[in-house]
């Protein structure tokens, strides 16, 4: 695959990205500012939808469906590091913050 038609694919993959991920990145480069890098934004976002406290109280309540909403964003995050990378680099210059 050349240089060119790599950039092409991650952009149009960019642009069909989830709705979740584009908003989770927003919210935690609103958070952090200057201090955010792309590490840090991949292990915020690993970090919300690895077992916490939403997976108990989804189990009290005898529901699966955050369990499995986690595991699909967490596949999700861990497949599509790229994608991040590029939403991260998008999003730099739209928070009106040093980055």
């Amino acid at each position: 695959m050349l240089q060119e038609e790599y950039e092409l694919l991650l952009e149009r993959t960019v642009e069909v990205a989830p709705d979740w991920l584009k908003s989770d990145i927003q919210d935690i480069l609103n958070k952090e500012g200057k201090h955010a890098g792309v590490s840090y934004v991949i292990s915020q976002l690993h970090d919300r939808y690895s077992f916490s406290f939403r997976h108990i109280l989804s189990a009290i309540n005898f529901s699966d469906e955050w369990t499995m909403v986690s595991r699909e964003r967490l596949s999700f995050i861990d497949n599509n590091i790229e994608v991040i990378v590029a939403l991260f680099n998008e999003n730099k210059g739209k928070t009106g913050k040093d980055l």
